[in-house]
């Protein structure tokens, strides 16, 4: 196998290192800047520059090994350290690992066993990480005491951009604590808290800080258990949220009237392209709601409303907005028990959907007469799924 790794006046800098079975592979090739190269001992090194040590499961002290000698020479800038059974000692260990932490500029701890207890340890060397940009932290139940923890220091990482603490435990007072950091986060622009449980409590912490943050991108919420009050509540600050582009807001049992709070502010979110509500029994009301404003969204070239339960007077609805939709290209609209006359409404406004390019109308129980209607305009849309 054959990598590379540039060097920089002649101080290296480690793009990756992969470690099958606790050791070092012993081939590799250097490229300097002149263009000359020489042989390296001990370590590989492979763009783009992260380090993932190969092996599933690998003890802590193999890991620090590993890293320690790796920092004695080079600069590590992207760390894979995900699902290695990490546990608290083993965070801690490795916080300790000199040279480590303040050339990082990406690091993936997910699937690990941290902890809160591991989770206060790592958060000690956070201030270190100034070139920080991504962090990935999902999977390790820190619970409402981790997320205490890194809130205490989240704002000293100037340059994080991509946090991701999904399916963590933190529920609405762990949320609550990370909120008030979240909103001294200027450069964060993705964020990632699904599955942490938060509830509509939660959402009102987070509508508190969400508008200071001015770099958010992308944002998911998924599987919280927001409700109709937390979709109010975040909904009333969507709108100050000038770059958001992507928003995944699955699962949440908002029903109709939370989508009715959602639609009211969708069209003053002048990036938004990205909108996912599915799973989240909207009804015929919340597609009504939606379809009442969708014409003013002019940005929005993906929606995914699946498993809503809209039934056939929720396609109509729809249906009757669709060519309004100057952007929409993928409209994702299955499980929806839309039945025939769902897809007959739909398929009567497909020719006149000019960007529409993917429309998903998978099992909505849509007959023979429905496939009929489809099949006829399956001319006008680039991919149709109804089967």
């Amino acid at each position: 196998m054959l990598t590379t790794c540039i060097i920089y006046d002649a101080f290296p800098i480690i793009v990756a290192i992969i470690i099958d079975n606790n050791k070092f592979l012993d081939t590799s090739t250097i490229y300097k800047l002149s263009g000359t190269s020489k042989q390296m001992d001990n370590i590989i090194v492979n763009l783009p520059t992260q380090i993932c040590l190969r092996k599933s499961f690998i003890d802590d002290n193999a890991i620090l090994d590993s890293l320690k000698n790796a920092t004695i020479k080079y600069r590590i800038v992207a760390l894979n350290l995900s699902n290695k059974q990490i546990r608290p000692e083993g965070v801690k260990s490795l916080t300790g690992v000199p040279g480590l932490w303040t050339s990082l500029t990406e690091l993936d701890l997910s699937r690990n066993e941290i902890g809160p207890d591991g989770a206060k340890s790592f958060a000690g060397v956070l201030p270190q990480c100034s070139s920080l940009t991504h962090l990935v932290f999902n999977c390790n139940k820190i619970g409402p005491d981790g997320a205490k923890s890194f809130a205490g220091v989240l704002p000293q990482c100037k340059s994080l951009a991509h946090l991701n603490l999904h399916f963590n435990e933190m529920g609405p007072e762990g949320v609550k604590s990370l909120a008030g950091a979240l909103g001294q986060c200027q450069s964060l622009a993705h964020l990632d808290l699904r599955c942490n449980q938060i509830g509509p409590d939660g959402a009102k912490s987070l509508a508190g800080v969400l508008g200071q943050c001015q770099s958010l991108a992308h944002l998911d919420l998924s599987s919280n258990l927001i409700g109709p009050d937390g979709a109010k509540s975040l909904a009333g600050v969507l709108p100050q949220c000038s770059s958001l582009t992507h928003l995944v807001f699955n699962c949440n049992q908002i029903g109709p009237d939370g989508a009715k709070s959602l639609a009211e502010v969708l069209p003053q979110c002048k990036a938004l392209a990205h909108f996912e509500l599915c799973c989240n029994e909207i009804g015929s009301d919340g597609a009504k709601s939606l379809a009442g404003v969708l014409p003013q969204c002019q940005t929005l070239a993906h929606l995914d409303l699946h498993a809503n339960k809209i039934g056939p007077d929720g396609a109509k609805s729809l249906a009757r907005v669709l060519p309004q939709c100057k952007a929409l290209a993928h409209f994702k609209l299955c499980c929806n028990e839309i039945g025939s006359d769902g897809a007959k409404s739909l398929a009567e406004v497909l020719s006149q959907c000019q960007t529409l390019a993917h429309l998903d109308l998978y099992a909505n129980k849509i007959g023979p007469d429905g496939a009929k209607a489809l099949q006829e305009c399956y001319h006008s849309v680039q991919h149709l799924l109804y089967f």
